[in-house]
């Protein structure tokens, strides 16, 4: 991934759904809970940027949705099943 990509997925992905009051918990969890949250938690940054950062390239953004569904397969998720829960219509 990209510099450009990485410091987008931090701030855009994770920083902006951190503000927002939708981040996943992943302090103080059960393991279960932290394998699942934590998915949850890089794949919705990962989309969010796909979708909304600025001045990515087509690649790019391919690039950080393939990590979204490879981040939620690793948890045993299924986009579907879980996209109600993330933070990915507004930015």
């Amino acid at each position: 991934m990209s510099a450009k990509a990485t410091i987008a997925h931090e701030i855009v992905g994770h920083y902006e759904a951190y503000k927002a009051g939708r981040a996943f918990e992943l302090y103080d969890v059960a393991p279960d809970a932290f394998k699942r949250n934590f998915a949850l938690d890089e794949a919705q940054a990962s989309i969010r940027v796909a979708r909304f950062a600025p001045d990515l390239t087509s690649i790019e953004r391919m690039t950080l949705l393939r990590d979204a569904i490879t981040r939620l397969k690793s948890a045993d998720l299924r986009i579907g099943d879980v996209k109600g829960e993330l933070y990915i219509e507004e930015r």
